[in-house]
């Protein structure tokens, strides 16, 4: 045998098999995520847990609450035992962030997140002047929050301080400029004193599946909000918002007054399947937009109003409140379709049309 090519076949042989174990070896323990555990001696804290994790590791929370505000800027997942045994508490001073605002959890600097199975609640103690709660969670600055069987609730100030764009419990993106993305599903957004969810500007996204949202009866509120982004509402149960005092010109006329909704919506967001029950308006589109398969129960001034551009309505059901459907032009004339759309027991106008302007608002039905 040629020994020159023994040891060349042995070397190879070496190698294989050095390759072949390396890529059924498992990857170094440095590289596997780790699971942090709060509280714990080394991590007292959620957010001394967050500043010590690398990128992609988990945060297991323990029953308790935690009254803390917390700031994620990395890839992490965090767990608690139950949305009714883990809480992440408003503190009784909220430090703003670096664009004046505050929140209770904050997502920044591209991060990918995932909540599950923990509280995030307030009530806040600011005022409109100082230190009004923002938030409960707020997603900025390019960072995802991927939220399921959670809850977000009281987020409000204690006395109640109504500012604009406050006290909403998960906000997405910014306006008029920056960004965030969400999946949130299988949670309870509840009494918040601004917004259940708001989605915020042309880059923000959110699909939003399968949630309680449910406003208060004493303020203004509403319910799930796409303004200017694009994304999915589905199989949510969206009630108890409305425009309420002391806010001035509440009412049902459109170009003069202001009403609120269970959810708001414009072109690039998907409407279906959703229970709207008890709000002022159980849906309030702009633009383009197709419903499907959506119940509404007892909405005080309409079920559906379509604003300024061309909706389809599939399916359908309406029952009971004011009225069904109110199709306003304000800007560009607009259309609406009634695809096999149920309208019966409301104490109004089943179809009503709003026009100013000019411009035009036209309703048909199909499928009777």
């Amino acid at each position: 045998m040629n020994p020159l090519r023994s040891r060349c076949a042995a070397a190879a042989a070496t190698l294989l098999a050095s390759v072949a174990l390396g890529s059924l070896a498992p990857s170094s323990a440095a590289s596997q995520p780790r699971e942090l555990v709060v509280p714990s001696a080394a991590y007292p804290t959620v957010q001394s847990a967050v500043d010590a994790a690398g990128p992609g590791d988990r945060i297991a929370l323990r029953p308790g609450v935690y009254r803390e505000q917390v700031t994620i800027r990395k890839d992490l997942t965090l767990t608690g035992a139950g949305a009714g045994r883990t809480t992440i508490l408003a503190p009784g001073q909220l430090v703003q962030g670096p664009d004046g605002r505050n929140s209770i959890v904050s997502l920044d600097n591209a991060a990918s997140v995932k909540i599950s199975r923990l509280s995030v609640s307030g009530p806040g103690s600011g005022t409109c002047d100082e230190g009004a709660l923002g938030a409960g969670i707020r997603v900025l600055g390019g960072a995802h929050l991927d939220l399921s069987h959670a809850a977000v609730s009281h987020i409000k100030d204690t006395p109640m301080a109504p500012c604009f764009r406050s006290a909403s419990a998960v906000l997405i993106g910014d306006f008029p400029v920056g960004a965030g993305s969400a999946d949130i599903r299988d949670s309870r957004i509840t009494d918040y004193q601004g917004s259940g969810i708001v989605v915020l500007g042309a880059d923000s996204k959110a699909t939003v599946l399968r949630n309680v949202v449910t406003g208060q009866k004493t303020i203004s509120t509403d319910g799930i909000e796409y303004v200017e982004a694009t994304g999915r509402a589905e199989g949510n149960t969206v009630s108890d918002n409305a425009c309420r005092e002391p806010d001035e010109g509440c009412g049902t006329d459109f170009f003069t007054e202001t009403q609120h909704a269970g959810i708001l919506a414009n072109t690039g967001v998907t409407v279906t399947g959703n229970r709207l029950v008890g709000n002022q308006l159980g849906l309030y589109a702009f633009g383009v937009m197709e419903t499907r398969h959506n119940t509404f129960i007892d909405n005080e001034y309409f079920a559906m109003a379509f604003q300024d551009g061309r909706f389809t309505a599939v399916k359908d059901v309406v029952r009971g409140g004011g009225g069904g459907v109110a199709a306003i032009a304000s800007v560009v004339d607009t259309t609406v379709r009634l695809d096999q759309v149920k309208i019966t027991k409301v104490t109004g106008d089943r179809i009503r049309t709003f026009e100013d302007g000019g411009f035009t608002a036209t309703v048909t039905t199909t499928g009777h």
